[in-house]
């Protein structure tokens, strides 16, 4: 029974190395919210204690930082995504492949190097109208990221579903049926971007449009707009991620372990053995 299972269970430590790759980008992303409200926090701090203003150099300082939590949470998503993708693509070697630390280190290398090459063109303005390219990208990458889970889950219940007329392998039915839980457990938090981002959409309309105020230079009430707005994302995604995980279920349905205790051991023995006789009698 004991070596049976062994296979099964090297299958699932397998899987489970490999789901370090999702939780490391899952970790970064979720490290850029960290570093945004942080920014935010920093500012208004600053603020209350009048030593912040437009025209002063802490402000542009922290510039700095508000887009390195941007863009560290934007190809922190991406990436969640794009391992998702991989996962389905190469269902039969992707346990083989990706397990092992190796594949998190290169991720953690290429979203950082990305985040921050874009932060610093962003911040001194090395590319005209950088910013404006980084914001329609942002809008994008959400809702494509979101209609890729949504066909990547369809397509892992798909072929789940024919599992049985393929004579599909066990651990490929390992593979897919962590690929189907994985992709639902990130559709809150994707659906929730999408919302976030038509409502950011929504509020610079109404800036640009009613308002007449350019872009970056809302210094009216619609500022505090945008800071609700993003800390409402932020908050949304660690409770998502939380309430949604295994471990967090597991831990609100445990009970407490009741230990039945045999206050006379002879008198149950003799009890058990009686009723076997007539039973068998």
């Amino acid at each position: 029974m004991g070596r049976g299972s062994d296979p099964n269970r090297a299958m699932i430590s397998a899987l489970r190395k490999c789901a370090l790759t999702v939780i490391v980008a899952l970790f970064i992303a979720a490290f850029g919210n960290l570093v945004g409200a942080l920014h935010r926090l920093i500012l208004v701090a600053a603020r209350i204690c009048c030593i912040a203003q437009l025209d002063t150099p802490l402000v542009h300082d922290l510039v700095l930082l508000q887009v390195v939590g941007v863009y560290l949470w934007l190809f922190g998503w991406i990436f969640v995504i794009i391992e998702r993708a991989v996962a389905t693509v190469f269902t039969g070697s992707y346990e083989r492949k990706c397990a092992g630390y190796t594949i998190p280190a290169i991720l953690c290398g290429i979203v950082i190097t990305l985040s921050s090459v874009s932060a610093c063109v962003s911040r001194f303005r090395l590319i005209d109208n950088f910013d404006l390219f980084a914001m329609f990208v942002q809008i994008a990458g959400v809702v494509i990221c979101l209609l890729a889970l949504i066909a990547i889950i369809l397509y892992n219940k798909t072929v789940y579903q024919a599992r049985h007329d393929t004579m599909m392998q066990l651990r490929n039915r390992y593979q897919l049926d962590e690929n189907i839980r994985g992709s639902r457990y990130l559709i809150p938090v994707a659906a929730n971007n999408v919302l976030t981002k038509a409502v950011y959409v929504l509020l610079m309309a109404y800036s640009i449009y009613f308002t007449d105020i350019p872009i970056g230079h809302d210094t009216t009430h619609l500022s505090h707009a945008y800071d609700l707005l993003f800390a409402y994302e932020r908050i949304f995604f660690v409770l998502a991620l939380t309430i949604r995980s295994e471990k967090f279920d597991h831990f609100l349905k445990r009970k407490k372990r009741i230990t039945n205790a045999i206050h006379n051991q002879e008198t149950a023995v003799s009890s058990h053995f009686t009723n076997l006789k007539t039973l068998w009698a």
